[in-house]
């Protein structure tokens, strides 16, 4: 066994190193991937066999209706303890999901960690099976891109190619998880690598085709939402169209702040980790005696709202309580994504603005209205892309799972109006909320972000001279000329650092003051230091404020003694950083 691993490795590592032999790769992610999402809602079925003794996603609401009303409140809750506890596993005491995705892409060389993508996939399937109302995508993209980037670890492949195998593992991701692989290629590009080149977008068009091929044996070429041919009535209907898209960014934003609000709440209470989804799991199941379709991803309940099928008051219902229980189970930590729960509200939001436009418009100005389908269908798009922060990738997804194309005007208009009236706000998309939350931020640019992964330590010089801090100018001056140093590191007699003097700053000084002086009075102080650790754009960052052309490194042992380490010069940052975003450039252009 261990021979043939070997084996495989050996033919592998050369045909990544050409660009027909990386379309294998591609392809062989798409399979594995294809394959562990596959798993992953077989395994989602299992718990929903196991706690409600049927298993289908499209019948959940059905299944769980028929049950007794103390199972529909037990099973979440005892799902949400099994959650809980697997969250006492993770380092970080959380699940991850399609925010670490792109994390791992703009800032960490597009490295994952396997046992968080196997944890989070268990969680999300004990989630999601036991009623949950969350998606499968996120633990999906994130169990694919972890597979991904441990074939590229194995493979020792560099930075470029990593980040196309992660993308490749997206793509193949989403294709299974919704039978749209011209969405998952854009998805892939759009939000987890970050831009669109030859060179990444063919491979990761290959991984789609080939989880496409999977995901067609398994389940078949079937639509996730079979309507009716919608079509539009009239150009007029695009102003209700783009507020439906202010709406949606509304909801979107709504769904942000529940989260947020949900997990303060759950951090100023102290309740321990693992009670947490267990709590949640007990107001969903309480809330679903009498809203089953509030459980799981929500596709029965998306069907009948696109078909116009809900009562009025049940939909404005389930519009409130999916919104508030999917901000309950996001902020409490169970495990799942949101774009199944989007496309859920946004069903809901289009039918519930529906109702308002046609009493509006219909009753009142006597205009033709297109049916509430068609404002269904606008609005999954419009929640969608405002919380997923893809407009081109909503767009797309919502053609593929309804087949409607003859809509194209409107659902553009309410993602591109949503998009828009969600970067108004502070956070541009629900996983740039959750990046900021732990202050991450990719939102500087690949250039920026890159540089702030590299640290100062490398460029560290010992192009200076170290001297007595008590020492006057003329001593100072002396010294430096016979080291023939431009820089002198001041140190007391613990040797701890004091401050820096530049040879200029000394000559400068002594020319209008004289040379009796100490050198107590020239210079920076410690304050103005960096230490290892720190990245090349903060080091820029403190020369710029301070005008400076070095900063000295240091290392604050204790709160007495700082120990000098080195220097770092302003012109060794600009040619790293040079060389960084020359990288940068090859990377996005296939320069070799």
């Amino acid at each position: 066994m261990k021979e043939s691993v070997q084996l495989a490795k050996r033919l592998l590592q050369p045909a990544a190193s050409n660009r027909i032999g990386f379309f294998l790769l591609a392809g062989i992610v798409g399979v594995l991937v294809a394959l562990a999402t596959l798993v992953l809602i077989k395994m989602i079925l299992l718990f929903q066999w196991l706690g409600y003794g049927s298993a289908s996603e499209e019948r959940f609401a059905a299944i769980a209706s028929a049950l007794p009303a103390w199972r529909v409140i037990v099973v979440p809750a005892l799902g949400g303890l099994l959650v809980g506890v697997l969250l006492m596993f993770m380092q970080e005491r959380r699940y991850h999901g399609i925010a670490d995705v792109m994390e791992a892409s703009a800032l960490n060389s597009a490295r994952m960690s396997a046992r968080s993508g196997i944890v989070a996939a268990v969680a999300a399937s004990v989630s999601l099976g036991v009623g949950a109302p969350l998606g499968r995508e996120g633990p999906a993209v994130h169990i694919g891109a972890s597979l991904s980037s441990v074939l590229a670890d194995w493979l020792n492949l560099d930075r470029n190619q990593s980040l196309a195998l992660l993308g490749c593992g997206a793509a193949a991701a989403v294709t299974m998880s919704f039978n749209a692989p011209i969405a998952a290629v854009i998805f892939a590009l759009e939000v987890i690598v970050g831009y669109y080149t030859l060179r990444v977008f063919a491979p990761v068009v290959v991984a789609a085709m080939l989880a496409f091929v999977v995901r067609d044996a398994a389940f078949g070429n079937t639509v996730q939402f079979d309507l009716p041919e919608f079509d539009l009535v009239s150009l007029w209907e695009l102003v209700p169209f783009a507020l439906l898209g202010v709406c949606g960014a509304l909801v979107a934003r709504a769904l942000i702040v529940l989260s947020g609000t949900t997990a303060n709440v759950w951090a100023r209470l102290s309740a321990p980790i693992w009670i947490r989804p267990a709590v949640a799991g007990l107001l969903i199941g309480v809330v679903a005696v009498q809203l089953p379709m509030v459980l799981s991803i929500g596709y029965e309940g998306t069907l009948q709202a696109l078909r116009g099928e809900l009562e009025s008051s049940l939909l404005i219902q389930l519009l409130v309580a999916k919104l508030l229980l999917v901000g309950l189970a996001i902020g409490s930590g169970f495990a799942g994504g949101v774009f199944g729960p989007a496309i859920f509200l946004g069903a809901l939001l289009g039918g519930a603005f529906w109702l308002c436009v046609s009493w509006i418009c219909v009753t009142w100005l006597g205009l033709p209205l297109a049916e509430q389908g068609v404002y269904a269908v606008v609005g999954m798009a419009a929640v969608a892309s405002a919380l997923l922060g893809a407009p081109i990738s909503t767009i797309l997804i919502v053609f593929e799972l309804t087949h409607n194309y003859s809509l194209v005007v409107g659902v553009m208009m309410a993602a591109a109006v949503a998009s828009a009236t969600m970067q108004q706000g502070k956070h541009s998309s629900f996983f740039r909320w959750q990046l900021a939350r732990r202050h991450v931020n990719i939102t500087a640019g690949r250039d920026i972000s890159l540089l702030m992964t590299h640290q100062v330590k490398p460029l560290i010089s010992d192009r200076y001279t170290t001297h007595s801090a008590t020492a006057t100018l003329g001593e100072l001056e002396s010294h430096m000329g016979t080291r023939r140093q431009r820089l002198a590191m001041l140190v007391d007699d613990n040797g701890g650092f004091v401050r820096s003097v530049a040879l200029s700053e000394l000559v400068s000084y002594a020319i209008e003051n004289g040379l009796d002086y100490t050198v107590a009075s020239v210079g920076q102080d410690a304050d103005y230091s960096v230490t290892e650790t720190t990245n090349i754009v903060a080091a820029l960052q403190l020369m710029a404020e301070r005008q400076l052309e070095y900063v000295p490194v240091v290392d604050k042992q204790d709160d007495e003694l700082t120990r000098l380490v080195g220097v770092v010069y302003k012109s060794d940052l600009l040619a790293e950083h040079y060389d960084v975003v020359k990288r940068a450039r090859e990377e996005e252009f296939g320069i070799t």
